[in-house]
């Protein structure tokens, strides 16, 4: 072996392009779907496999490239393994792949057979190979003609295995003479062969590698390796000399100076006799930072990479971010609060900033969103809604093969004819399956649209969505119910202000200050629990799962205008009361145990009595809440102990309350139509028969709501026959969360489940709407335009700490006019524009977790 130095020098090139060819197979395990380990064919893009003890899997445990990869599996005597169904013709002279342990298992092993008899008897190749933690790529020389076949087996090992990405390069007959062969980046390139980096920010750099390899039997000798052209450059080879089936590698470098196109070529000098002067040209674009290209030409840029778009707005604030965008070329999303609180659908907007992808969990950037975002390095993000008509984009059709290609990612499709697999209302941040005749995907509600709790449809529609991805899957994200052509859900009396009306909730808050079982922090879930409690601004919640006392009572005296009870039994999980002091007077609690059977109750977690008077609209009523939290789970067992207690509790109120304004709310761990437990009636039958009893929350059940997580409809309200005049009908809901982010995972694993009543005079109706005396508002500003002062008012649902910015239509920060606590209710602030030029500019209003923008018009 000899080391060769290169030498590097300036020349023109004439451009000669050859088209490159793959000499090789490729199963990357993409579009193809085996949730089972059973043993059973899957048509891949190489041709069918057999997948035995094996499925294809995306999990966090799994390691994989892409969206998904093979998963083998020897527990309980199995002995995965997955094999070609068909021969590759030419041979096979490597074969490589990447494999690693599942999780964190540690002792699995790797065979690799070949057949070339179609699969009726088969070899070993080599010895087993251990698997790695982490994915990595093994490469076996096999140097076999003819036709072959692979299977990979996992020989050893005590728990599971993935394999991921296997090619296999075409058999190599040895030539008589030395003979040249060139790859850049796996694909085989002839002489005078072209290859094209892309588009590169100066300043910048991209690498392709190039592999020199020799089919020949004599020696390949490489005297000489030429670079030309300004920008380009190779590393220094270290092998000159190479045997019959030898390779090297080189790295080529673009690193353009200076904007615009460049060329250049890369001339081997070598003695072969296929090509002694192998050559191939070269070819790149620069561009400057904040250049404007086009979006397919920006997606293909590496992470971290400044770019700058221009594009029509698909997508504004409409899932509360990110904002879609897109030109004639492809989409993108843009996560920057300023820009999609402010743009509109339709808005042509230019955004610069660096490429990242959205990636709250493990896994690899490439298997999520791509979008333009602050990064920890870099958070200078500017934009422009440049002042023109705003003009929407035509959604483009497309079907579910297609979404599942990628190549539609950030772009706004239609789905013609699509089935989604769900009957009832549609939960928010949760996914449904969707089908079209050509494929299945993935549709996600997202929580801030009207989507939630609007009915999915029982037929084929269209459906209009932006396309993102998640975890390696492809969603279609509908923006409001117009694009999947159901109708918004709608509740009496939203208009009427809650101080007219005694507002009821009940709200399971999971394992509640407990991190070793609940949420992991206890903080985040603690000013979440604030936060919805502020939102919903109820009169009465009766809560379960109160794990931390001394944090419950912390949250009562951080709540103003509310007070709390909490029931006394030494259960970890335990029923609590909170109630506004403006409408409601405590007048007495306790936990009910005449006639209760303790192990019914969960081993003694009874009914928990909050007796209290409602003053709504200058009218008391005497009212009995019973909060209770019954026997989970769906064992013959825990049936019968609901089933029992329900019975306790109906007698206990049939006998105590004749007269009297009773509520039952809480976490009933059961359904109403018919059980959770498979084939047996709802334990809370009885209340349901009875018309002195009226399950409000019954109707959300029959209507597809669920209030845990996406599973079940188990938190519901009884009032008996003396609240019925009362009943606010039609106001029963599951609440919609929207205004907390990651709502399941931080704060909760149920949803508040609420209802209204209401007595006396109501002063204001539906067609004249009584505003709240707090309510979070940002008004226009006064005057405008303005010359150079004007007030900016606002009124505060609570106290809070409040930041209120101004900002240029380029998102730069101008001016801070508040950023300190203030108190609830109308607050204004002056604004004095004297050293700013001549425009539009955005005020935003930061406070309690919400946002509110509006524009303001300058004129000088």
């Amino acid at each position: 072996m000899k080391y060769l130095q290169f030498l590097s020098v300036l020349g023109l090139l004439f451009l000669i392009s050859n088209n490159p060819v793959q000499a090789q197979l490729f199963e990357d395990f993409e579009g193809a779907e085996k949730a089972s380990y059973t043993g059973a064919t899957v048509s891949l893009s190489s041709g069918n496999w057999f997948l035995d003890d094996a499925l294809l899997g995306n999990l966090a445990n799994d390691k994989f490239n892409g969206s998904q990869g093979v998963r083998m599996d020897r527990r309980n005597d199995r002995t995965g393994n997955i094999y070609m169904q068909f021969d590759k013709t030419d041979g096979a002279d490597e074969v490589s792949f990447y494999f690693a342990n599942y999780g964190s298992s540690d002792d699995n092993e790797l065979q690799v057979q070949y057949s070339t008899d179609g699969g009726s008897t088969w070899e070993n190749l080599g010895d087993p190979l251990a698997a790695p933690s982490t994915l990595e790529q093994r490469t076996i020389s096999v140097a076999i003609s003819g036709n072959i076949r692979f299977k990979f087996i996992q020989s050893a090992g005590t728990d599971r295995l993935n394999i991921d990405d296997i090619r296999i390069t075409d058999f190599v007959e040895a030539s008589d003479t030395a003979t040249i062969a060139v790859t850049v980046d796996d694909i085989t390139i002839n002489d005078t062969g072209t290859t094209t980096f892309p588009t590169t920010l100066v300043g910048t750099s991209r690498e392709k590698t190039l592999s020199i390899k020799n089919t020949g039997n004599t020696q390949l000798d490489i005297s000489e390796v030429t670079i030309t052209g300004q920008g380009f450059s190779v590393s220094s080879l270290a092998d000159s000399s190479l045997a019959f089936n030898e390779s090297t590698d080189l790295t080529l470098t673009f690193e353009p100076q200076s904007a615009g196109e460049a060329a250049g070529s890369i001339s081997i000098l070598n003695n072969s006799e296929n090509a002694p002067s192998f050559g191939v040209t070269l070819s790149g674009e620069g561009i400057e930072d904040g250049e404007i290209i086009p979006i397919s030409t920006a997606r293909d840029f590496p992470l971290g990479t400044r770019v700058t778009v221009t594009g029509r707005v698909t997508v504004g604030n409409e899932f509360g971010g990110p904002l879609y965008m897109q030109d004639g070329t492809a989409g993108i999303a843009v996560f920057w609060e300023l820009l999609h609180t402010t743009a509109e659908i339709g808005d042509s907007v230019t955004v610069t900033g660096p490429l990242t992808v959205f990636r709250p969990i493990a896994g690899n950037d490439e298997d999520f969103l791509l979008q333009i975002s602050d990064t920890d390095d870099d958070s200078n993000v500017l934009f422009e809604i440049i002042d023109t008509e705003k003009r929407e984009v035509s959604p483009r059709p497309v079907n579910l093969e297609q979404v599942n290609s990628g190549n539609y990612e950030g772009q706004l499709v239609v789905i013609q004819n699509a089935t989604i697999d769900h009957s009832g209302a549609f939960q928010g941040n949760q996914n449904y399956g969707v089908s079209d005749g050509f494929a299945d995907a993935e549709l996600r509600i997202d929580n801030n649209t009207n989507l939630v709790g609007a009915q999915a449809p029982t037929e084929a529609t269209n459906i209009v969505a932006a396309v993102g991805k998640f975890a390696g899957v492809y969603q279609i994200l509908p923006r409001f119910t117009a694009d999947v052509g159901v109708e918004e859900v709608t509740f009496p009396g939203d208009s009427i202000s809650k101080d007219f009306t005694l507002d009821v909730v009940t709200w399971n808050i999971e394992w509640f200050g407990d991190e070793g079982n609940g949420p992991a922090d206890v903080n985040t879930q603690f000013e979440n629990v604030k936060t919805l409690v502020t939102t919903l601004d109820a009169d009465i919640y009766a809560l379960q799962e109160i794990s931390d006392v001394t944090l419950f009572n912390s949250l009562v005296s951080d709540l103003q205008d509310y007070d709390g009870v909490i029931a006394d039994f030494s259960q970890t999980q335990r029923t609590a009361y909170l109630y506004n002091t403006n409408s409601i007077q405590f007048q007495d609690s306790e936990l009910i145990t005449s006639g209760m059977v303790q192990s019914d109750w969960a081993n003694g977690r009874y009914p928990f009595l909050l007796q209290f008077t409602a003053n709504i609209n200058g009218e008391g009523r005497e009212i009995y809440a019973y909060n209770i939290h019954a026997k989970a789970f769906g064992e013959p067992s825990d049936y019968s102990q609901r089933l029992n207690a329900s019975g306790q509790l109906k007698s206990y109120l049939d006998n105590t309350h004749q007269g009297d304004n009773v509520i039952v709310l809480g976490d009933f761990n059961d359904e109403i139509l018919e059980s959770t437990s498979e084939g047996e009636d709802s334990p809370y039958k009885n209340f349901d028969d009875d018309t002195e009893y009226t399950i409000v929350t019954k109707s959300l059940e029959q209507a597809g709501y669920t209030s845990f997580s996406r599973f079940s409809m188990i938190d519901h309200i009884v009032f008996n026959s003396q609240l019925s005049d009362e009943y606010f009908e039609g106001t029963e809901r599951v609440e919609n969360p929207f205004y907390i982010g990651s709502f399941l995972s931080e704060t909760s694993d149920h949803f508040p489940v609420w209802v209204r009543f209401k007595w006396g005079v109501i002063t204001s109706n539906e067609d004249e709407p009584s505003e709240r005396a707090y309510t979070l508002r940002l008004d226009q500003n006064y005057p405008n335009p303005f010359n150079p002062t004007t007030t900016i008012s606002y009124n505060l649902e609570n106290a809070s700490q409040v930041n209120l910015e101004v900002f240029d239509l380029m998102g730069r920060r101008v001016a801070t006019l508040v950023s300190e606590r203030q108190t609830a209710g109308e607050q204004s602030v002056s604004f004095d524009a004297s050293s700013l030029s001549s425009g539009v500019y955005i005020y935003q209003l930061t406070a309690g977790g919400s946002s509110l923008t509006r524009k303001m018009v300058l004129l000088k």
